[in-house]
């Protein structure tokens, strides 16, 4: 252990951060993660307990939902990048005036999409499923509803939550993942297992813990910060502010809108399969977010350190830390998967998985896990530091296609024409990281040569 202790630190340890600091920051961020994920699961498996049906509703609702949370919640990666830029060039008026505005900006953009969301919810869910069963229509209409309406509160704890990660408190960010995802779990058991309100249940939970979220966020804000951020912070736009997480956020956000789009268009003809397919798919992506902790805990941690480090204007050591954040987490990836592969039975006992829906989901996550240690932190690292230097058209176009041709035209052709069912999509997920990863680390190579000469 100390010989691997005494390599990390020379990997990691800078005049910008050291590596107990950078640990520390991991080991936080990764608990966070974990929780968030842990009460995902929970909260999946309490829905499935109604039904298959209420699942495979949840999981359409949640394509056309993320469409339009992505939104808002790129602009607040785009801000919390501004944030990170910020701290790192050491001027405090500009981290305070970038906190204000990204928190604001969030928040006013999910008022106009959740109520457009609201209104256009059942002619929607519609046109994107016209053939679905009415029961699912029915569930996926309600459930759409109620999630644009907890969009409010989230869009503001969320922009809270980021600004935290980018400053590196990562303390104050896993306090509020506790306090937001604990309430939503107690809510869930009462409401859907007490009150036996179904998928109603599980989206007045939402309205109600993101409520407290966002209230708790907004006072740990004001009261507990070196940035003396005020509400009228919130409720000011600076154009030069705004330009910066504009020019972030917005490619960001169209490359979310395109990737839900694409999703859409899996969901599209993911529905001409059985609901147990569906939701052998919904359980699939749920305990995927499982295997991706630690990976998705080292995204967080390089776009605070690759930030700050932009901001401190050393391109060089942001591609430093670029280079053995992946090297590192691949090793981490292989690690988690190798824990949690074998314990599969039991989480898929939370499920109420039939045994048909048991074998696919078996057959995708074996899919999913040979290939996660080879291209996962790749293609999600490396994305994420090509923002932060001023590459996000090309971080989001490369996305963009690599979805196109992974996902939809390729997850297409094996899924429906030729018979593979849920396991060709998942397949074509595996080919969509190898895509996305190479085109990423050619790029990557193109920066660092030119920092080189």
């Amino acid at each position: 252990m100390e010989r691997i202790d005494r390599k990390l630190n020379q990997m990691l340890t800078t005049e910008q951060f050291s590596y107990q600091a950078l640990r520390s920051m991991y080991l936080t961020l990764v608990l966070d993660s974990f929780f968030i994920c842990f009460i995902s699961v929970i909260s999946t498996a309490l829905v499935s307990s109604i039904g298959e049906a209420a699942v495979a509703a949840v999981s359409m609702v949640g394509t056309v939902n993320g469409m339009v949370s992505l939104i808002f919640t790129s602009l607040a990666t785009g801000g919390a990048i501004v944030v990170s830029r910020a701290k790192g060039s050491g001027d405090m008026n500009a981290v305070r005036l970038s906190i204000g505005e990204v928190t604001g900006l969030c928040g006013g953009i999910a008022m106009v999409l959740s109520a457009m969301l609201i209104l256009f919810s059942a002619p929607l869910v519609g046109l994107l499923y016209p053939s679905v069963e009415p029961l699912l229509r029915e569930y996926a209409v309600r459930y759409m509803r109620l999630m644009a309406i907890s969009f409010i509160p989230f869009s503001v704890f969320n922009a809270i939550f980021c600004i935290f990660r980018s400053l590196g408190d990562t303390r104050s960010s896993l306090l509020l993942t506790i306090v937001i995802n604990v309430a939503h779990l107690l809510l869930s058991l009462l409401l859907i297992n007490g009150f036996h309100l179904g998928v109603d249940g599980s989206g007045f939970s939402y309205i109600i813990a993101r409520t407290l979220g966002m209230g708790l966020a907004v006072v740990w804000l004001l009261t507990h910060n070196v940035y003396h951020v005020r509400i009228g912070d919130m409720l000011h736009f600076r154009p030069a502010v705004t330009k910066q997480i504009a020019a972030l956020g917005l490619p960001l956000a169209l490359e979310s809108m395109l990737t839900q789009g694409g999703m859409l268009l899996v969901q599209v003809y993911l529905a001409r399969l059985t609901t147990t397919d569906l939701a052998a798919h919904a359980v699939s992506n749920s305990i995927l977010n499982l295997f991706a902790i630690t990976g998705s805990a080292l995204v967080s941690l390089s776009s605070t350190v690759c930030g700050q480090c932009f901001g401190a204007k050393r391109p060089d050591l942001t591609w430093h830390y670029t280079r053995n954040i992946i090297r590192i987490g691949r090793v981490i990836q292989l690690c988690t998967l190798l824990v949690l592969y074998p314990l599969m039975p039991l989480l898929l006992r939370l499920y109420h998985a039939t045994e048909q829906g048991t074998a696919i989901v078996y057959t995708a996550l074996t899919i999913a896990a040979a290939a996660m240690p080879f291209f996962w932190c790749d293609s999600n690292v490396l994305p994420m530091t090509l923002r932060i230097v001023g590459e996000s058209g090309y971080a989001s176009a490369v996305s963009v296609i690599a979805l196109a041709l992974g996902r939809c035209a390729l997850g297409y052709a094996l899924t429906i024409p030729l018979g593979l069912g849920v396991p060709g999509l998942w397949a074509a997920l595996a080919a969509e990281w190898l895509l996305r990863a190479a085109a990423f680390r050619l790029k990557a190579r193109k920066l660092t040569k030119q920092i080189a000469d």
